[in-house]
């Protein structure tokens, strides 16, 4: 498995039992750390374009005038950056946010799931073979490499070496 970068891999590892310990599955700054680990901009500027239109801080149309779903959507997403730029405490975002928390994320499951996993024991372990959860991992990093053996003969290489191992 060496020449898959599993031991390599594991050797990058930082060390989890300290990271456990300082709150790795703390829920305390869960709505934080989602908003900041991906891209909540793009769910959050779907949600303000509603909230926007509801509060009346952009109006689909004026008597008599129709505007289309393009000038709508334009006109929310500038408000969208200039509050994010400029206002960063603005009802209107702070709004979109915890609606893509709550409704998009269900952020309160994975806080239940965090403490759940907080209230039980731990146990790191180190393989000598990749896990199951370990494969799409490896998979990964096999595309990343240069290679004159196609991603699909090397994957397949790796499972009947897999296959090999777990029936000794």
């Amino acid at each position: 498995m060496n020449d898959y970068g599993f031991e390599l891999l594991c050797a990058q590892a930082f060390d989890w039992a300290a990271q456990l310990e300082n709150g790795l599955l703390s829920p305390d700054e869960l709505d934080h750390d989602i908003l900041a680990s991906l891209n909540s901009s793009e769910l959050s500027l779907r949600r303000f374009r509603e909230i926007a239109r509801v509060s009346g801080l952009v109006i689909q149309a004026h008597p008599g005038q129709q505007k289309s779903a393009r000038q709508w959507q334009a006109s929310s997403g500038l408000f969208y950056e200039i509050f994010r730029q400029h206002d960063r405490g603005n009802l209107l975002l702070g709004q979109a946010d915890t609606e893509v928390l709550l409704q998009e994320l269900d952020v309160r499951r994975i806080r239940i799931a965090l403490e759940r996993m907080n209230a039980n024991r731990v146990v790191l372990t180190r393989p000598k073979k990749p896990t199951p959860f370990a494969f799409p991992l490896i998979v990964g990093r096999l595309r990343e490499k240069v290679s004159t053996e196609k991603l699909a003969d090397r994957v397949e290489r790796m499972l009947a070496e897999l296959e090999r191992a777990a029936q000794r």
